[in-house]
C-alpha cells in the first residue's frame, strides 16, 4: 500500500495552523510526532509511506495539485485540528478532483469531536481518539481487501448515513509503540527559538493530565484521546506514561541521529518526580538540550536541580493568572505563592523560564485582575511569556459554560488566533478589552530593552537570528 500523510498548504486564509498543540497558528515549525508515530506503524506493515508538510515547503495550491497529479497514493491521511478544518476539507476537494475516490483518512482532535464535518463522501474515514491501534487495524483490513466497517474507533458514511463504530480501549502500554518516523522529515527545517542552533525534534513521554482545569486544551493527541473517552464516560481518561527506560532509549537514539535538542510535549512532564529524576540521570551523559511543560507545584528544588544538570534548557509553566480567585475558579488547584516560588527556583538553576498567561479564562476576569497579573510578571521577570486569550474549545468544560451563558460573540466557537483575537465577551470585560490587553501585554514585554538585549546575547548564528525575528514578528504582528 502506498500511503501519503499530508499537511496541506494554506488553501484558505493566510496563516498556517499549528497542529501539535492545535490551538494557535504557528510561530515556528514543530515536527508532528503524533502523525509520524502512525507513519512508523504503517512502515512496519510494509506500506510505502511518505509525508509532505507543504506549509514547511512554502508550497501553494498549484504545488499541491502538481503533487496530486504526480503521486497516486492508495490512501491519503491528514491529521486535523480545529484551526485547520477548512484547509483540510479544501484539500479533500482537491484530492477528489484529481485522484477520484481514493480513501482519505482524517485523524486528530477536530475529526474526533465532530466526524460528520469531515465525512463528505463514502470514501472518507475518520479515525477517532488515539490513532495507532485503529490505524494499524485499518491498514490490515484494507490490504486484505476486506470491508473496514467493523473496525473499532472509526466513523464513516454508508448509504448516506453516518455510522460510528464503538470506541477503542485506551492504550496503556505506550512502551509498545514505535518511535516516530523522523526519517520522513527534513529535520533542518524545524527549529525552536528557545534552543538556538542545532538539530531539533519533539518527543511525547506521556498522555493525558491528572488535573481538572476547566479551560484546558491539552496537546492535540491527548485532546483527541480525551474527547473520544468522554463520549462514553463522565471523566477524563487516566494519565499514562512511558517508562523512564523507554524515554532514555529514545533520547539515546536521537543522539545517535545527530539531534541536539528535544522539546518534550507532555501536558505535564513532572507528574511523577521519581520518574523524571530517573530520566534525568539516564540522559545526563548525552549532553543534549531539552525542555518541557510543568505545573508549578511539581517543581521543587530537588527535581529542578536534577533537570538543570541533565540539560533542561527551558520550562514552560502554566500560570494563566496571578489572581487567586481566578485560579480557584478555573480549578487550577494552585496558590499564587507556589507559582512565584517555582519561577524563582527555575531561574536560580539557570533554566530559561517561560510562563503561559491566558486572559479571560474565567468570568471573574476584569481590567484589575489583568493588571494584577502584569504587575506580578514585572516583579518576577520570567525570561519569556506567552500571552493569549482563552478561546473556549469544544470538548472543554469552559466551552459548555460559555455556550450556556452566551459569552461567544458569534454564538459559538470559531477558529481564531488566540494571541490576537477573542471569541468571547465576559460579564466584566469585553472582547475588545481582552484583545487590547493581550496586544498591549505582548508589545510591552517583548519590545522592552531587557528582553531584546538578553535574547541578542543568546544568538549564536545568523540563522538563529532570522528564526527568532520571524517568530517574534508572527507573535506581534
Amino acid at each position: 500500500m502506498d500511503l501519503s500523510f499530508i499537511d496541506p498548504p494554506v488553501l484558505i486564509g493566510k496563516r498556517t495552523p499549528e497542529r501539535v498543540f492545535g490551538c494557535t497558528y504557528g510561530l515556528y515549525p514543530i515536527p508532528n510526532i503524533f502523525l509520524l508515530q502512525v507513519a512508523a506503524l504503517a512502515k512496519n506493515k510494509n506500506c510505502h509511506v511518505q509525508y509532505r508538510n507543504f506549509p514547511l515547503e512554502k508550497a501553494n495550491r498549484r504545488s499541491f495539485i502538481t503533487f496530486l497529479l504526480n503521486h497516486d497514493a492508495d490512501m491519503y491521511a491528514l491529521y486535523s485540528v480545529n484551526l485547520a478544518r477548512q484547509i483540510d476539507l479544501e484539500a479533500l476537494n482537491l484530492i477528489r478532483q484529481h485522484r477520484g475516490n481514493r480513501p482519505v483518512v482524517f485523524f486528530g482532535p477536530a475529526p474526533t469531536y465532530n466526524p460528520e464535518d469531515y465525512l463528505k463522501d463514502e470514501h472518507v474515514i475518520v479515525v477517532r481518539g488515539e490513532p495507532e491501534a485503529t490505524f494499524s487495524e485499518l491498514i490490515d483490513v484494507i490490504q486484505a481487501g476486506k470491508n473496514y466497517d467493523q473496525v473499532p474507533g472509526i466513523s464513516a458514511l454508508k448509504e448516506g448515513k453516518v455510522y460510528h463504530n464503538p470506541n477503542r480501549a485506551l492504550n496503556i502500554d505506550l512502551d509498545s509503540l514505535p518511535y516516530p518516523a523522523r526519517e520522513l522529515i527534513d529535520a533542518q527545517k524545524y527549529f525552536n527559538p528557545k534552543f538556538g542552533q542545532g538539530k531539533f525534534t519533539a518527543m511525547l513521554t506521556s498522555r493525558g493530565c491528572p488535573y481538572q482545569c476547566t479551560f484546558c486544551v491539552p496537546c492535540s493527541l491527548s485532546f483527541a484521546r480525551e474527547i473520544e473517552y468522554k463520549n462514553n464516560h463522565d471523566s477524563k481518561p487516566r494519565y499514562v506514561a512511558r517508562s523512564a527506560a523507554n524515554v532514555i532509549a529514545e533520547f539515546m537514539a536521537l543522539k545517535q541521529q545527530g539531534y541536539t535538542s528535544v522539546a518534550i510535549l507532555d501536558d505535564e512532564f513532572v507528574v511523577n518526580r521519581k520518574r523524571v529524576i530517573e530520566i534525568c540521570q539516564g540522559i545526563k551523559k548525552l549532553a543534549m538540550k531539552w525542555g518541557c511543560l510543568a505545573r508549578a507545584d511539581t517543581l521543587n528544588e530537588k527535581v529542578i536541580k536534577e533537570m538543570s544538570e541533565a540539560g533542561c534548557a527551558y520550562i514552560d509553566i502554566g500560570v494563566e493568572s496571578f489572581n487567586q480567585k481566578i485560579l480557584d475558579d478555573i480549578q487550577k488547584k494552585l496558590k499564587v505563592e507556589t507559582i512565584e516560588q517555582s519561577i524563582k527556583l527555575a531561574k536560580k538553576y539557570g533554566i530559561f523560564t517561560k510562563i503561559n498567561i491566558l486572559f479571560g479564562s474565567s468570568p471573574l476576569e476584569d481590567k484589575n485582575t489583568i493588571e494584577e497579573t502584569i504587575l506580578n510578571i514585572k516583579q518576577l521577570k520570567p525570561d519569556a511569556v506567552m500571552f493569549g486569550i482563552c478561546n473556549p474549545f469544544p470538548g472543554t468544560e469552559y466551552y459548555s459554560v460559555a455556550k450556556q451563558n452566551g459569552w461567544f460573540v458569534r454564538g459559538d466557537y470559531y477558529p481564531i488566533d488566540v494571541q490576537k483575537e477573542s471569541t468571547i465577551s465576559l460579564p466584566l470585560i469585553s472582547k475588545k478589552q481582552l484583545e487590547y490587553a493581550v496586544r498591549k501585554a505582548n508589545l510591552n514585554f517583548f519590545l522592552r530593552p531587557g528582553f531584546v538585549i538578553n535574547n541578542i546575547r543568546r544568538i549564536r548564528s545568523p540563522r538563529e537570528l532570522v528564526n527568532k525575528i520571524s517568530a517574534l514578528a508572527k507573535k506581534l504582528f
